[in-house]
C-alpha cells in the first residue's frame, strides 16, 4: 500500500484542485444572487422537502418559528417563495418554492454544469472516454468504502 501512497497523494491533489476551482465558479454565482446563506438553506430545504408549514421549515433548520418566518417574507417579496394560509386551519401558513424559485434551485443545485460541460468538451473523446470510465471506477470505490459503515450503523 504504502508503494501507491504517492499516487493516492497526486490524485487526491488533482481532484482536490478541480473541485476547489468549481466551488470558487460556485461561489461567485451565489455571490451575484444576493442572497444570505440563510435564505439559501430556505430554497434548498423546500426544494428537497417540497411545501412546508412555517414551523416545520423552522424545525428542519434549527432555527425559531419567528426567524422562518422572517426569511420566508424575504423570499416572498422577491417572488422565490409562495405563502399560503390553510383552507383548513388559518393559523397554519404554508410554504413553497413560486416557479422562479423553482428555476433558481434548479439553476443552483445544477450550479455550473453548462460551464462544465463547455470545459469537458476541451477534451478530445478518448480523454473523455477515460475520464467517463475513472469517475466510475472512483464512484464504486467510494460506494464501496461507505457499505462498511453503513451496515456498522444498522
Amino acid at each position: 500500500m504504502s508503494a501507491r501512497r504517492p499516487a493516492v497523494e497526486a490524485a487526491l491533489a488533482a481532484v482536490g484542485e478541480l473541485v476547489a476551482e468549481r466551488r470558487r465558479s460556485s461561489m461567485a454565482w451565489l455571490r451575484e444572487c444576493d442572497l444570505s446563506m440563510a435564505q439559501l438553506h430556505v430554497l434548498a430545504t423546500l426544494h428537497e422537502h417540497g411545501e412546508m408549514t412555517v414551523g416545520a421549515l423552522a424545525e428542519a433548520l434549527s432555527i425559531s418559528a419567528p426567524s422562518a418566518s422572517s426569511l420566508a417574507d424575504r423570499l416572498v417579496e422577491r417572488a422565490l417563495v409562495s405563502r399560503e394560509r390553510s383552507e383548513d386551519d388559518r393559523r397554519t401558513v404554508r410554504l413553497a418554492l413560486s416557479p422562479t424559485g423553482q428555476r433558481f434551485t434548479d439553476q443552483m443545485h445544477g450550479l455550473g454544469a453548462e460551464q462544465f460541460r463547455r470545459v469537458l468538451a476541451r477534451l478530445d473523446d478518448a480523454d473523455l472516454d477515460e475520464l467517463a470510465r475513472l469517475a466510475g471506477l472512483l464512484r464504486e470505490a467510494s460506494a464501496a468504502e461507505s457499505r462498511p459503515r453503513q451496515a456498522a450503523g444498522s
